[in-house]
């Protein structure tokens, strides 16, 4: 029997409607924070976006995806929280004013993930479904490294309304980063700008003002290497310091700038 082209398979039907017809419909806007590479900081950037924004006045909610190494809590509470269980699904703890979701509330911090990448997209899809978020007017999403089975189930799911790149001046993090700017354009997920890490830590800057032009993306926010970071148990701890504060009206303003002139 011929296949009709037309008649197009309940996988796909799911994806289109996910959002609209998940706990997801009560968020504004879903922003996606990743790299092609590890080590670069989106961690450390979307716990420093969410307190920004949350720091703004807007309603926040963080969900951390790297399912292997699930750790934005740490940088928010050095206390383990865990979700609310209710009959619907699972409500996410409030750390700092931000509702936070986290595989690391559910494991232990010395329990291995043994995760192949189809389970690990199986589970994105059904953990979501079970995250009851309420109203945000954002939804942060930490990536994991790389452009796999998460990544590619995460641009799916959500349908961002936008991706913020991190990367440091270093040419291996630009290469990777041109590699996941492909994957954006070829999904259509609007690239709002690049956040550049660790910026003090390079000297040369013509590779990173070349892989601007090339990616034509503006330069979000620039943010040095963290230093007391080491010394500091959390992300609020650090920023307490009246020299750190300007980091987060920094980063909201840049960002913030880009999201409403999407929208």
């Amino acid at each position: 029997m011929e296949k009709d082209p037309s008649c197009k398979p309940l996988e796909d039907s799911f994806l289109k409607t996910f959002r609209t017809h998940s706990p997801l419909k009560e968020v504004r806007y879903i922003i996606a924070v990743g790299s092609g590479k590890g080590g670069v900081g989106k961690t450390t950037v979307s716990v420093l976006l969410s307190l920004a924004l949350k720091e703004e006045g807007f309603s926040v909610g963080l969900y951390d995806l790297d399912f292997y190494g699930p750790n934005s809590s740490l940088l928010l509470s050095t206390k383990k929280e865990f979700p609310a269980r209710e009959p619907d699904g699972y409500r996410p703890p409030l750390l700092e004013g931000i509702k936070v979701m986290s595989l690391s509330f559910m494991l232990s911090e010395r329990e291995p993930v043994f995760m192949r990448g189809l389970m690990a997209a199986k589970l994105l899809q059904e953990l979501t479904q079970r995250v009851l978020w309420g109203p945000l007017d954002f939804l942060i999403l930490d990536l994991p490294p790389g452009t796999g089975d998460i990544f590619l189930s995460m641009l799916d799911l959500f349908s961002p309304d936008g991706f913020i790149l991190v990367t440091t001046p270093h040419k291996l993090s630009l290469a990777d980063s041109l590699r996941t700017v492909s994957i954006l354009k070829e999904k259509k997920v609007p690239l709002l700008g690049v956040v550049k890490n660790m910026s003090n830590l390079f000297g040369k800057e013509e590779a990173f003002t070349k892989f601007l032009e090339e990616i034509k993306a503006p330069l979000l926010f620039e943010l040095p290497f963290l230093e007391d970071l080491s010394e500091k148990e959390t992300l609020p701890e650090l920023l307490s310091d009246e020299e750190k504060k300007g980091l987060l009206q920094g980063l909201a303003k840049g960002i913030l700038k880009r999201i409403f002139r999407f929208h």
